[in-house]
């Protein structure tokens, strides 16, 4: 797909790297911070972020709020926080605050809430359960709350196992149960979760789901013949039937990719061997090879489903790239951070803040597809960011200088 030296790909993802860094601290976080939350910053009130905005660049305004949205939300500022971003701190409390009125009083979590924080869909959602546990891993790193995040991120994932376990493995979709197609997605989600509050914690018990998910993918998600990852299942784990059975999602492989070198760096069992396998073949059917956009699906013996690419999708194929082998991928890993920063990272034409701003999806023409302004895009967008900076800062780009 490219061809270029390894210090010719570890200078290309240093330029990737700090025309990234400028835009993320010097125009999204602060326009995110202000535009894309409520209230002003500071401010002792609950206050959340914004569901998405209006390509204009202003707050849609839509009747709820999501619980995951919210929760990606806490973890981009808690992040930024972390990271010494000024701003982010008073952000990552009020949507703290804002979060807790999603707390249902038997440990689950609401999925909606009004624009001013009441209940308006009690329902437990599995995706949104897993962003929750994260969200609060996250925060508790800042010390916020007094220890209550790694409390109630604790209570949440024993209440997932108590009251939304499936007798086949793994957890329904939701509670109550929609009756839906079985996913991976949430699961994957999930994992993502359990190793980020083992990072805070450093506690074996912490990181006991994470070995039950990892069986999962192995022996129910993994297709182990074609070496690709499942999205859609029956009752019992078999393959959905029709379409939905063969869809896959390269960026789904991708960042599965990065979670399981994070589990075997963390408990010592090796994935390489999956890893591996997830990585060749989003490279094989899921790049394309005069662009190097991922597309967003393809069959499980590697049918273009959709032609169409997701900002996501970029931002999990960088992070999946780094972790798996940076040295091999460099090149392409450049190009793919290239392109978020060139086609994605700028918002749509009518908006007035578009440089701090994203477009979401490209069409199967290359052509910008805008909707809305997604504000659950961010959680994407700087775990691309984090990875990237740690192969640029403490990785092989830093052994391999211009």
């Amino acid at each position: 797909m490219t061809s270029c030296t390894t210090q010719e790909a570890a200078q290309a993802l240093r330029a990737v790297h700090g025309r990234f860094t400028d835009w993320l601290f010097g125009q999204a976080l602060p326009f995110w911070a202000d535009t894309g939350c409520d209230g002003a910053a500071g401010e002792p009130a609950a206050f959340g972020a914004q569901e998405h905005l209006t390509c204009e660049g202003v707050p849609a305004c839509p009747p709820f709020k999501r619980v995951r949205v919210q929760a990606r939300q806490l973890f981009v500022f808690s992040w930024a926080a972390l990271r010494g971003w000024p701003e982010a701190r008073a952000r990552a409390d009020g949507i703290f605050r804002f979060l807790l009125g999603a707390h249902r009083a038997d440990g689950g979590w609401a999925s909606r809430l009004t624009p001013t924080g009441e209940v308006l869909d009690n329902t437990a959602d599995l995706y949104d359960l897993a962003f929750v546990v994260f969200a609060l891993a996250w925060y508790a790193r800042l010390g916020g709350a007094d220890g209550q995040a790694v409390t109630l991120a604790r209570e949440t994932l024993r209440w997932i196992e108590t009251a939304m376990s499936r007798p086949e493995g793994g957890f329904l979709n939701c509670l109550p149960d929609d009756g839906a197609a079985w996913q991976q997605n949430p699961h994957m989600h999930l994992f993502e979760a359990v190793l980020a509050l083992y990072d805070m914690t450093g506690q074996t018990e912490d990181l006991a789901l994470a070995h039950g998910l990892y069986g999962l993918f192995k022996t129910r998600f993994l297709d182990s013949e074609a070496g690709c990852l499942g999205e859609y299942f029956q009752a019992g784990w078999a393959p959905a039937a029709g379409e939905a059975g063969q869809w896959t999602e390269p960026g789904h492989h991708f960042e599965w990719v990065w979670l399981l070198h994070a589990y075997t760096a963390r408990s010592g069992v090796e994935t390489w061997a999956e890893a591996d396998r997830l990585c060749r073949f989003a490279l094989t059917h899921g790049v394309m090879d005069d662009t190097a956009l991922v597309r967003d699906a393809v069959s499980r013996d590697g049918q273009v489903l959709s032609n169409a690419a997701r900002l996501w999708v970029q931002g999990e194929t960088l992070r999946g790239l780094l972790s798996h082998d940076a040295r091999a991928h460099g090149a392409l890993a450049a190009r793919v951070g290239d392109n978020l920063l060139r086609y994605y990272l700028r918002g749509p034409v009518a908006c007035a803040s578009a440089q701090a701003t994203w477009t979401d999806q490209l069409d199967a023409q290359g052509l910008p597809r805008v909707e809305r302004i997604p504000t659950s895009s961010f959680y994407h967008i700087v775990t691309a960011y984090d990875e990237l900076d740690r192969a640029v800062r403490e990785g092989w780009v830093e052994k391999n200088p211009a």
